[in-house]
């Protein structure tokens, strides 16, 4: 069976070795009989066992963030859904697990023509963020500082601010020309720190990847990668974009 290295499951225990700052994240499998739980909710029905399964996973989701409190960040092995933020990702409280695990479930199944994998969980702690924007179509999507870098064998290729101003206007977001300029801006010296922090998990993990570094009050921290590949947007990541 080949192996997604997209998954968090496979990168996140690399680079968390590697001593990488990381959120602390506690990884959960969902079982066969929560998965058919799930799906007789979307038909307004109990699952084959009552939902006992369902009820019991939730209980161990719980029992994951307990060491974090609330709120937590709820994701898949392969997504978060953080565009419909407060209704997906961002728990709240004990009794929005349910209807947030649903809402990411059933964005995984509209992802891809295929659909996303939600068999795999990650509770993580919730990083004391610094935003600068938010974006109300998004759920309430905070907007910080966020830079995604692209490696390949543990050397940086080029960085990138992670929000083009784009996608945050369709977020609904408002802000200035400043403010959007502050979202985007990296000092030398953060800019050699960030470098050096990518290159290690990029070493982590060998081979192309990218990854997504994000400030917070407690310093910066790699919060998502993905395997990057031979595509059009990996060639023209390399043809600009240089630290």
């Amino acid at each position: 069976m080949v192996t997604n290295k997209t998954a968090l499951s496979y990168w996140f225990p690399k680079i968390e070795a590697a001593g990488v700052p990381v959120p602390r994240t506690k990884l959960l499998k969902m079982p066969v009989a929560a998965q058919e739980d799930v799906w007789a909710l979307f038909d307004g029905k109990d699952g084959p066992d009552g939902g006992k399964a369902m009820k019991q996973f939730i209980a161990g989701v719980a029992a994951a963030a307990a060491e974090f409190g609330f709120p937590f960040f709820l994701r898949t092995d392969m997504t978060s859904g953080k565009h419909d933020w407060e209704h997906t990702c961002f728990v709240s409280s004990a009794a929005s697990v349910l209807q947030c695990i649903l809402n990411i479930v059933e964005f995984s199944e509209c992802a891809d023509m295929m659909g996303l994998p939600w068999d795999a969980w990650a509770v993580r702690e919730f990083l004391p963020m610094m935003p600068l924007g938010v974006c109300p179509r998004y759920g309430n999507m905070p907007v910080c500082r966020e830079f995604r870098f692209f490696v390949d064998g543990g050397k940086v290729t080029c960085v990138h601010p992670y929000w083009p101003r784009h996608a945050l206007e369709q977020g609904g977001a408002d802000m200035s020309d400043a403010e959007y300029g502050r979202l985007c801006e990296c000092t030398v010296p953060e800019g050699i720190e960030l470098c050096a922090m990518a290159e290690k998990a990029g070493r982590a993990v060998d081979g192309a990847w990218s990854v997504d570094i994000l400030e917070t009050r407690r310093g910066w921290f790699v919060t998502d990668m993905a395997e990057a590949r031979k595509s059009f947007h990996w060639e023209g990541c390399q043809n600009g974009g240089k630290p």
